[in-house]
């Protein structure tokens, strides 16, 4: 059985958010690697050599749990990231 990987921006539109927001997710990701909400998020695979981000079909129900367990708002856990320029 052959795997069917998507880009990011066709995992955006499955999971009905921005390009933007599933950047801000995996830089969470990144900054927060431990957090209770960033271990929900699946791990990408990279092609190529430019190391185009790539998830497997089976992945957008992890991503849709972690959009629906996620805390929303302007003081939410994503601050750190979604805040970074607001004083």
């Amino acid at each position: 059985m052959s795997r069917t990987f998507l880009k990011a921006e066709e995992v955006a539109v499955l999971c009905g958010v921005s390009l933007q927001t599933l950047n801000n997710w995996y830089k969470f990701k990144k900054e927060n690697p431990n957090n209770e909400y960033a271990r929900l998020l699946p791990t990408y695979a990279t092609l190529g050599g430019r190391g185009q981000r790539v998830w497997d079909k089976s992945d957008i129900d992890a991503l849709l749990n972690f959009k629906s367990k996620l805390p929303r708002g302007c003081k939410g856990v994503m601050g750190s990231v979604t805040q970074k320029y607001v004083k």
